[in-house]
């Protein structure tokens, strides 16, 4: 007779990953990208039961997750409740009610407050809060942030996206003691969170890192943070919003204005400001053109001692624009039809400028009759930054277009100092071969040691 089957143990092999200690198993546990998958170990052996009890990342709610039940609120509760005494460094929630729990929403918001309540008291870290309400019912049942949020001493980093969440009981003082990173969506269509915005954003002692984004009709927001580094503005359709912003500390800036600048931009100290991004949009908003030209004359105005700037705009006259003595580099996309002329003027109020990088956006082949002319002609007078200080350029979105060709030319005969030019073609739409381009090109590369340089 033949030998018996081996034990399903030793088929399987050994089993290491259960004979680990218990910290690195939570440790493995915590990585879980959701924290369901966490608890349904407990069905493993008797080793995993009380594992999960152990983590210190708390991951609930997910995109699979479309619809909140009975289920999915036992589950958070048990999980939250349960915990050891270890500390919960993170805790992730999303919450997603579509209108069929409107008669718990209540029950659902004090079970939600509860667990906030519960993991600052585990020493909490960073903290992610989804909250959407999807029936337009944010109105009548805001989520009003536990006060214990706001005065908690462990908490670095928090992440708020709702429709939802109202901070109206902010404490005036000592609020956010550590937190060092803020992100906030919030959609203030229907007037929830207009107050408490304001509410929100006077005072944080170490605050490096804030994130705003949304929709904010006709407030006032203050912003002050003396430890302020990275400020992120992404403004959806905004209307009449006038910001202050009191940071001294204030390095990087990033601003999306989809209204093209309805908006006021207040800066105290804004001469801490290294490198600016500014992504403007222009939407037909029925918003004075005197108006849009006043504020963005006055937002330039305050950032002019930067280094480095990124420009993505559309109606953007350089009557805007003020001298920038101390900037090095400059990124400029161009939308629909390249503003060479905006180009040429630009790169007069740069005078030192060192590294230029140009993105073409969305080009077209435009013809003589067209009102918006495509020909580049050649100034009368070179900008002084081409002669002197402008070594590295970069053309992104390069078609082989006569007037990008025109372009690429003048800046390569006229460079004086230029070392590098690098072309980034299209995948689509070339119009040439990339040796015929390169060749034209390199008739026109004058006293310059500069070479040319092809990438996809």
């Amino acid at each position: 007779m033949g030998s018996k089957l081996p034990k399903l143990e030793e088929r399987l092999g050994e089993d290491r990953i259960s004979q680990l200690p218990d910290d690195v198993l939570a440790r493995i546990l915590s990585l879980l990208d959701n924290t369901v998958l966490a608890v349904q170990t407990t069905i493993l052996s008797k080793r995993w039961k009380d594992l999960w009890k152990s983590i210190s990342f708390i991951r609930l709610g997910d995109v699979s997750i479309d619809v909140v039940d009975d289920r999915f609120m036992t589950l958070v509760d048990s999980v939250v409740t349960y915990h050891g005494s270890t500390d919960i460094l993170k805790f992730h929630l999303s919450y997603n009610n579509d209108g069929t729990r409107d008669d718990m929403l209540a029950d659902d918001y004090i079970c939600i407050r509860r667990w906030i309540c519960t993991v600052v008291q585990h020493n909490v870290a960073e903290l992610h809060l989804n909250l959407f309400n999807l029936e337009g019912n944010e109105q009548e049942f805001p989520f009003l942030i536990p006060e214990c949020l706001f005065m908690c001493t462990t908490l670095v980093a928090l992440k708020v996206d709702s429709n939802s969440i109202c901070f109206s009981n902010c404490p005036i003082e000592g609020c956010f003691p550590r937190l060092k990173v803020l992100y906030v969506d919030i959609d203030d269509s229907d007037q929830v969170s207009r107050k408490s915005l304001e509410n929100l954003f006077p005072c944080f002692p170490v605050l490096e890192e804030l994130t705003i984004r949304g929709a904010i009709f006709e407030s006032n927001i203050n912003i002050s943070a003396p430890e302020l580094k990275t400020l992120r503005m992404n403004c959806r359709y905004c209307d009449s919003v006038v910001f202050f912003i009191n940071a001294p500390k204030l390095e990087n800036l990033d601003l999306m204005d989809d209204s093209f600048l309805p908006n006021e931009y207040h800066f105290k100290n804004g001469r801490s400001l290294i490198k600016v991004k500014l992504t403007l949009q222009h939407d037909n908003y029925a918003f004075e053109a005197d108006d849009r030209a006043d504020h963005a004359t006055a937002l330039f105005a305050q950032i002019s001692n930067i280094e480095d700037l990124s420009l993505s705009l559309e109606g953007l006259y350089v009557s805007y624009l003020p001298e920038f003595v101390k900037l090095s580099q400059l990124v400029l996309v161009l939308h629909g039809f390249n503003y060479w002329e905006f180009l040429i003027e630009c790169l007069r109020r740069c005078p030192n400028l060192k590294h230029l990088i140009l993105e073409l956006k969305d080009n077209k082949w435009r013809g003589t009759d067209d009102k918006l002319e495509w020909k580049f002609s050649n100034p009368h007078q070179c900008p002084a930054c081409l002669v002197s200080h402008l070594q590295t350029i970069s053309i992104k979105g390069f078609k082989g277009q006569q007037d990008e060709m025109d372009v690429a030319q003048f800046l390569l005969k006229n460079g004086v100092v230029l070392n590098t030019m690098s072309i980034y073609t299209v995948s689509e739409g070339l119009l040439s071969t990339k040796k015929y381009l390169r060749t034209e090109l390199l008739k026109h590369v004058g006293g310059s040691k500069s070479r040319v340089i092809w990438a996809d």
